[in-house]
């Protein structure tokens, strides 16, 4: 209850946006829209604007234009304006006019009952005007040949009327201020531009009353603003009261019906006459029978996912409890395995097919569980495509490793649906009771860390949790929580690196390379972030970022023929189709010539064979950019894509480079056959020695990249670096 009352508690903010919102929008209704259905009961004294402004209106202004009645007859006798025509003129203009304001307020008193604010209001405010009016009139009027004392005493006439109509407008100080500006200022006016002595001094006492009526006007409007938040918290305050009693009778209301239900349930279930015992008796065990069978049920949906009618969360946190309790006590040597199971592309099953095949799918995977686990297993679902089982016994890696490998076979055989055949795998990660852990929660996020590192890593399916393993969770943790508003915080860089030709150490080329100086922690290794990237799906707007810097860094560089600039490009990026129109708005942005950037391809089978980046891949040819195929020998690139993709360029692996002299000389120099019979260049990455460079130049590679020859560095330092070999580079563009 305290909690409710504080949330709805009005401020002095709350009461002045309510005033402000009645003005501008012409509010009619008698309470704030925040005003609750239990407060009807009680009076709505937190009026709006206009009704304010009628109830003052109504309340003083009988007096009010009677007292500028008074004021009109005494300008006008100080101004001698019985004497002239137009004097004579404008005196009864202002009397009729007082005289219509004044019936027109006089009736809306005596009707019953009143009329509408937003009605009487606007009249209102147009008699008001009106007598502006006739006050602004008045210097062009008597002024002219009015005595010094005269024209004093008719400033003094005009505030008095600007103050008398102010305590009529006391709910609209604004429009107080705006009436006196009208009626005072043009009086003013005239006298300062007569540019005369005495005529100055009645123009400085009605800036000056102005002043004062302004500053009267709005302390009023602070008062009242303080008033309706006071008014505001008592009525919501009353409406809350109303709620809780209400909502008390109601609870108390439904208790006593449910206490009824149970006592006439209870004498149903006990009843018992002596005059026909054994029927009487057989209706009292059905009865029990019946209330215990129905318990029972509860209890095991409660355990229980509907789904696929293994047990859920609280089921097997439950069952956990009964099996690492005895694990507490002194001499217990009992182990237990926990295998965590994420399914692998399910999310692609429910995209391409629907949640219906999804859930199909789930179904035929728990059944799958059932089958191939030992009797003593215990499988539960955890959530979305999560499984859990559990391997009471077992406690040596090796047999639990069996078990896994057997499940992820098991799960890898195709399903059939009815919108057609899918397959999904599964990656495991293991922790074992009571070494990671003798806690249900422990376990799970050991185990729960070690699918992560399966899943990321991409070198075995199945992981047991470790000590570094948690540290590694943890870090890539804190990076998916940084990494989102790296880029808003303009926290990533890009970084160049040369990459020479072997024949006569120029620069052809320059490679742009992600980097992230974090504040905190230091330079973020690019195979954190990248990797953390492409798994949440933000590397298609840090790839777009990097080509877009790139470009315009690489547009900037000094030198007759400055070199050009590879940009990295994922698997991800190039299928999403839109990679086209990324390049060729970065190349519009910085006017950056197309055949200065050549574009680098981590290519994988899927993507080698897919035919929207065939056709993406010529695209980008024909625009004139090159393309380079990067990570050449490693797995995940083809013979086969260097005859289908248009590549100009292929970068053999550091890891091949870093076997020179050794056995990665046979791969590098079947790599340049290879590349020549296509016709195309050869880059060697990770070039660390002059024995690697003269190798690489006898085996025939064509250009090289690596510390050799320059490290990765930020823009300004490059552009230095650059400058130092200012003559030494050429463009690079190559075709097959």
């Amino acid at each position: 209850m305290t909690s409710f009352a504080a949330r709805d508690r009005p401020s002095l903010a709350d009461a002045m946006l309510t005033v402000e919102i009645a003005s501008s929008a012409g509010a009619t209704t008698a309470a704030p829209a925040s005003v609750t259905p239990q407060e009807s009961s009680h009076e709505a004294i937190v009026l709006s604007l206009p009704e304010r402004a009628m109830r003052g209106a109504l309340r003083t202004a009988p007096s009010t234009l009677g007292a500028l009645a008074v004021v009109v007859l005494a300008a006008a006798f100080e101004l001698a304006l019985f004497g002239s025509t137009a004097g004579r003129l404008w005196l009864g203009l202002a009397l009729f006019h007082l005289c219509l304001r004044l019936a027109h307020t006089l009736i809306a008193r005596a009707k019953l009952p009143p009329p509408a604010p937003t009605r009487w209001v606007p009249q209102y405010l147009a008699g008001l005007a009106g007598s502006s009016l006739l006050w602004a009139a008045l210097p062009w009027v008597a002024f002219a040949d009015a005595e010094p004392a005269a024209r004093a005493a008719a400033i003094a006439a005009l505030l008095a009327a600007a103050f008398a109509e102010s305590l009529a407008l006391r709910a609209m100080s604004r429009l107080a201020i705006a009436q006196a500006g009208v009626a005072i200022l043009p009086a003013v006016a005239w006298l300062v531009a007569l540019a005369e002595r005495p005529a100055l001094a009645p123009a400085a006492i009605g800036v000056a009353g102005l002043f004062v009526l302004a500053m009267l006007s709005l302390s009023r409007d602070r008062h009242l603003h303080r008033l309706m938040a006071a008014e505001l918290e008592v009525q919501r305050l009353a409406g809350i009261e109303d709620h809780l009693q209400e909502r008390i009778g109601t609870l108390e209301m439904e208790l006593a019906r449910s206490s009824s239900a149970l006592d006439m349930a209870r004498a149903e279930v006990s009843v018992h006459e002596a005059r026909d015992r054994a029927g009487e008796e057989l209706r009292h065990v059905q009865h029990s029978a019946d209330l215990e069978r129905r318990s029972l049920e509860l209890a095991r949906e409660a355990v229980t996912d509907p789904l696929t009618m293994l047990p859920n969360r609280k089921g097997i946190n439950e069952h956990l409890i009964e099996l690492l309790e005895p694990m507490e006590r002194p001499g217990n040597e009992s182990e237990l395995a926990l295998l965590f199971l994420d399914l692998d592309k399910f999310k692609d099953i429910n995209d391409q097919h629907g949640h219906l095949a999804g859930d199909n799918v789930l179904k035929v995977v728990a059944e799958r569980l059932r089958e191939c686990l030992p009797r003593s297993a215990f499988s539960a679902r955890w959530g979305g495509d999560e499984f859990i089982v559990v391997l009471p016994g077992l406690g040596r890696v090796e047999q639990v490793r069996m078990v896994a490998e057997k499940i992820c076979q098991e799960l890898s055989v195709p399903i059939r649906l009815e919108a057609g055949t899918v397959r999904v795998g599964c990656s495991v990660g293991i922790a074992l009771a009571p070494y990671h852990g003798r806690t249900p929660e422990t376990l799970i996020i050991a185990a729960d860390q070690a699918v992560y590192a399966a899943k990321v890593e991409r070198k075995d399916r199945v992981r047991v949790f470790d000590v570094v393993m948690a540290k590694k969770a943890q870090r890539q943790h804190q990076i998916a929580q940084a990494l989102p508003g790296a880029l808003e915080r303009n926290q990533l860089a890009v970084y160049y690196q040369p990459i020479v030709n072997a024949l006569d150490g120029s620069t052809s080329h320059v490679e742009a390379l992600a980097r992230w100086p974090h504040p905190t922690w230091g330079p973020v290794s690019p195979d954190e972030f990248i990797r953390e990237a492409e798994r949440n799906g933000q590397i298609h707007a840090m790839g777009r970022w990097v080509l877009r810097q790139a470009c315009l860094d690489a547009s900037r560089w000094p030198g007759a023929h400055p070199p050009s600039v590879s940009v990295n490009v994922s698997a991800a990026q190039v299928s999403s189709g839109r990679l086209v129109s990324q390049v060729r708005e970065a190349l519009a942005a910085s006017k950056l010539p197309a055949h200065r950037l050549v574009i680098e391809l981590t290519e994988s089978m899927e993507m080698a064979i897919s035919d929207g980046v065939s056709q993406t891949l010529s695209d980008l040819r024909d625009m004139g950019v090159s393309l380079a195929l990067d990570d050449f020998g490693t797995g995940y690139s083809s013979l086969q894509s260097l005859r289908r993709q248009p590549v100009s360029l292929v970068k053999i692996d550091k890891s091949f480079v870093g076997d020179v002299p050794g056995g990665g000389e046979v791969l590098i120099k079947a790599t340049v056959d290879v590349a020549r019979h296509f016709g195309l260049g050869v880059v060697a990455e990770g070039v660390e020695t002059a024995q690697q460079r003269a190798r690489l130049e006898a085996l025939g590679v064509n250009y090289m990249q690596g510390y050799l020859f320059g490290r990765p560095m930020p823009v300004e330092e490059f552009v230095a670096w650059l400058g130092l070999r200012d003559g030494s580079s050429e463009p690079f563009v190559l075709r097959a």
